[in-house]
């Protein structure tokens, strides 16, 4: 997907935080030191107080010069060792690979080519499954949801950006939102579908790769990606089972998220300034994404073990964060619009997990979209550049999806300008990194656009979803923005925009039937 001080905060995840206890499957991710959490490595005895009293100073001056942390793996898996590297200098460059997610400089054009399929349809709060109309009604809400449905006290004033968690991926509020969001049940078969297609080519270690040929698949899925970085795709891959309600404590996938989550967390270096979730191929996009997931994966489980991981990749991002607010492919660099976007949603889904992301840090990135806003014509405001102000279609949806986020609310005329603008385009036929932001903005913001957007787009993604042989659950569509990723990349970002009815709670409140629940309660 593609926030004024200019002070970043440098990140420190050298020093331990006492966290709660929180009980759970295994301790597979939790750092200790020797033996358990906390406890110093167990020493033999020695016969003599003086010589017990130098070897133990000597060790005491070696754990203090170098140190590892560890996690304990399952049976089947050997145990995951990560080197925590103090870094003396700055970060480490890896050069300008580009994520499947975009492609840079010029060649970032875009343009959509789908026609807007202007249907008539029923208003939003009315869509039903129609073989479960029930779903429409609170009657089988979990009687939490119901209450919270029913309060006046968490109603916000509209246009107030207050919601975006992830409370509706599970349960009773799950099936209300899609229900009276425009979702049915061909498109919840069509997820589960690609969620199949999903975990039949993950590797054996948990991880992801763009050239899906690499692994179980073995060539029988066509279009491969050429993007090498197994951190960003498998990141990618897994944001789509937990959108869908998936942990590595529970659903049908859990075993696909929790080996995904260990992958990531042996591919994560500790230094000074945080988590680097960045591969020798990869860039802050797979820092992005990464981060992403941990935070998600915390938020919908209160696992405190995946706190560390969230936690320091946040820390990471920050300190990656240019002094004008954006990001790029390396630390420090100049924004571009489309990792920026990334690197947005991790730190705005890290704080509403309750960790610590600085405020700034979020302000910030409205510098940034300020420098690629278009300021010419009526829209001037309402479009946006991928490093200057010359508009594309898909910078734009990225950059005003990156304002709800930090700063406007719905009430602001240059975001209802830019809606409508995006909603005019239609969706593109065959540009998912356009549709997913394009449909994120739409749903959020509401209106008459939203229905309208939502046929459309839902029922395109339905339609060209593979159906027979190896290929079955899965999309492909041929663009300068997709292509690096290949088959892979395009069939999460189907799923996440055919999940966007439940995987974050509408950000601007409007009525009593869109409530923001505790951000802080996991899901059950």
């Amino acid at each position: 997907m593609s926030v004024c001080p200019s002070t970043i905060a440098n990140a420190s995840v050298a020093e331990a935080e006492t966290l709660p206890a929180v009980e759970h499957r295994s301790s597979e991710f939790a750092p200790h030191y020797g033996g358990h959490w906390g406890e110093p490595r167990p020493q033999e005895r020695l016969v003599g107080s003086v010589i017990s009293f130098l070897i133990h100073l000597i060790l005491i001056l070696l754990l203090g010069f170098c140190f590892s942390v560890s996690w304990e793996g399952k049976k089947d898996f050997p145990d995951l060792i990560v080197e925590i590297r103090e870094s003396s200098h700055e970060l480490s460059e890896f050069g300008d690979a580009l994520l499947a997610t975009a492609a840079g400089g010029e060649s970032i054009q875009s343009t959509t080519q789908g026609v807007p399929v202007r249907v008539k349809v029923q208003a939003t709060s009315q869509v039903q499954w129609q073989d479960t109309p029930q779903m429409a009604s609170t009657d089988h809400l979990d009687s939490a949801a119901k209450s919270l449905l029913a309060s006046d006290q968490i109603l916000m004033p509209i246009g107030v950006a207050t919601g975006g968690g992830v409370e509706g991926r599970r349960g009773g509020l799950k099936g209300h939102l899609l229900a009276t969001r425009g979702g049915t049940r061909q498109s919840e078969e069509a997820v589960a579908r690609g969620l199949r297609w999903l975990a039949s080519h993950q590797e054996m270690n948990g991880r992801m790769q763009f050239d899906h040929t690499q692994g179980p698949c073995k060539g029988y899925c066509k279009n491969p990606g050429t993007e090498n970085c197994s951190t960003a795709a498998t990141a990618l891959a897994l944001l789509p089972f937990l959108g869908a309600g998936e942990t590595h404590r529970h659903g049908e996938h859990q075993d696909v998220v929790h080996k995904g989550l260990l992958y990531l967390s042996k591919n994560m270096h500790l230094g000074s300034r945080g988590g680097d979730f960045r591969t020798p191929a990869g860039n802050l996009y797979g820092q992005g994404l990464a981060t992403l997931a941990f935070c998600e994966a915390y938020a919908m489980t209160g696992d405190a073990e995946l706190k560390k991981f969230a936690q320091a990749g946040i820390d990471f991002i920050v300190a990656a964060q240019n002094d004008r607010g954006g990001w790029r492919y390396d630390p420090g660099e100049p924004g571009d619009t489309t990792v920026t976007g990334w690197q947005l949603m991790a730190l705005k889904s890290g704080s509403l997990a309750g960790l610590k992301v600085p405020p700034s840090a979020i302000y910030k990135v409205t510098y940034f979209l300020d420098s690629v806003s278009h300021q010419r014509g009526v829209l001037a405001g309402s479009l946006y550049g991928y490093q200057d102000q010359e508009p594309r279609a898909a910078t734009t949806a990225i950059a005003l999806y990156c304002r709800m986020l930090s700063s406007w609310n719905r009430l602001h005329p240059k975001l209802g300008k830019g809606v409508s603008y995006l909603a005019d385009l239609g969706p593109s036929g065959n540009d998912m990194y356009f549709n997913y932001y394009a449909t994120m903005v739409l749903h959020h913001y509401g209106g008459e656009s939203w229905p309208i957007w939502n046929v459309a787009m839902r029922d395109q993604l339905i339609a060209e979803q593979a159906q027979v042989g190896h290929e079955a659950g899965s999309w492909y569509y041929p663009h300068q923005h997709s292509e690096v990723g290949g088959r892979l990349y395009n069939t999460c970002m189907a799923l996440m925009t055919l999940e966007v009815y439940y995987r974050y709670m509408p950000l601007y409140q409007q009525s009593r039937s869109v409530a923001v629940l505790d951000q802080s309660a996991p899901l059950p």
